[in-house]
């Protein structure tokens, strides 16, 4: 039961970190031709790298969650009890939960009620991993309905009263965040949860592949995708024709030697995610997720960028949705925002802060002080706004943090789309 708690909270927490950047196509070693195996190889990993991360996260869950097709899957802990919890980044304003989506039998309609007196967002995301779709405070002013979710082939009955959702592949997550302020709004975030429900679903489900690391980082890597794949992406027919030759979409049979080109081709990809992913300091410390999560449309073939946030972190927020700002410091100090270096955010828009522990987990302390959120806060009169960290409480705007390594971590939810991109927050203050 520990277990499944744990993975269940971290569902909608552990995964939202990434590399950032603009857009950056991925280019094969130098030397080598376009149509050459090894250039092939390298180009069809990073495009599958994401689905296969997925992939195992998603058996994870299945494993250790219970979490099955078609199926509401409710975390009912208070955000508190996070705390001292072996669960990296916990989220400590929301309560979660999750639904795995599979319309390979038909499609399957979901139900959600109206919601106006907190934040609340359903973050769907589809094989490849972008955000195709969002309901919530942001995404429908968090009015009830009822939504099918479908893919291109499928006829909807005539009599369909439900919002169609088109996803591209049979499977998807629907990741579900609640706003919870303390633990006397419990019952009603938990009659939020249990009115979420999936209506109408398929008798029939199709097998999940499970995941193999061994199979995953060697040529047999474009199984994963040729069980995924229902159809070609419009956009991407000419880049398939090209992966056809190592065995994406099509039955090939290769030498030994071309095996070792495919192979070749691999570890230079899994070198440029991973060095993707490192190049992550947007400035003054922090490292950010603002551009790699989104649509397809929004990605517009960054699938380096796609890759290396599959790395870092599943299942981030597209940046109109939410952004992460994560500093690595030490010791005690203070964070000064002038009024014009708060995050930008949208009229609904809202953020918090929270003090981690060096492995980005939250430890009890005797104050119960771990998070800030702007309902919180006490602006000064310019409008400015000072947080301070120390080991002792202090007047105003203060986070424990018992000496030594600490993580802050900026949750910005709804931000400005157009000035979140390039928004860095100001540096930390150690105090001498």
């Amino acid at each position: 039961m520990k277990k499944i708690r744990q993975f269940a909270v971290g569902l909608a927490l552990a995964f939202v970190f990434t590399a950032c950047g603009q857009h950056q196509d991925s280019a094969p070693p130098a030397t080598l031709a376009d149509d050459d195996l090894e250039a092939i190889a390298y180009d069809a990993f990073i495009y599958a790298y994401p689905m296969m991360e997925q992939i195992k996260t998603i058996n994870g869950m299945i494993t250790y969650a219970d979490m099955r097709p078609n199926r509401v899957s409710m975390n009912p802990n208070l955000p508190r009890e996070n705390v001292g919890q072996p669960i990296v980044a916990p989220n400590l304003t929301s309560m979660t939960g999750g639904i795995f989506i599979d319309i390979s039998g038909g499609p399957v309609t979901m139900e959600v009620p109206e919601v106006k007196d907190r934040y609340i967002v359903y973050q769907f995301i589809d094989v490849f991993t972008h955000n195709f779709f969002y309901l919530g405070t942001r995404g429908n002013n968090g009015d009830a309905g009822q939504f099918v979710l479908h893919n291109a082939s499928q006829s909807l009955p005539a009599d369909n009263t439900a919002k169609p959702v088109l996803m591209e592949g049979d499977h998807a997550m629907v990741v579900i965040r609640i706003d919870i302020k303390n633990d006397s709004e419990y019952d009603r975030v938990r009659e939020i949860q249990n009115a979420i429900k999936v209506v109408a679903a398929p008798a029939t489900s199709r097998s999940y592949p499970a995941y193999d690391k061994e199979k995953a980082f060697s040529p047999k890597f474009v199984e994963y995708v040729n069980e995924l794949l229902i159809d070609v992406p419009e956009t991407e027919v000419d880049m398939f024709e090209r992966f056809a030759k190592v065995g994406i979409g099509s039955d090939v049979a290769l030498s030994e030697g071309q095996l070792a080109e495919v192979q070749a081709g691999i570890d230079s990809a899994y070198e440029a995610i991973k060095a993707k992913a490192a190049d992550i300091e947007i400035g003054n410390g922090y490292i950010g997720a603002t551009e790699v999560f989104g649509t397809r449309e929004f990605l517009d073939g960054n699938y380096l960028g796609r890759a290396a946030g599959a790395d870092f972190g599943l299942w981030g927020n597209s940046k109109e949705e939410a952004n992460y700002f994560m500093s690595f410091v030490e010791g005690e100090g203070q964070i000064y925002f002038a009024k014009d270096q708060l995050p930008p955010l949208t009229d609904i828009g809202f953020w918090s802060i929270t003090a981690h522990d060096e492995n980005v987990l939250v430890q009890a302390n005797e104050y119960d002080s771990y998070v800030l959120t702007t309902d919180r806060m006490t602006f000064e009169e310019d409008g400015s706004l000072i947080i301070s960290f120390s080991s002792t409480p202090e007047a105003g705007n203060w986070l424990y943090t018992p000496g030594g390594k600490m993580v802050i971590l900026i949750r910005a939810y709804q931000a400005d789309p157009e000035k979140i991109g390039s928004y860095v927050p100001p540096a930390f203050e150690p105090r001498n």
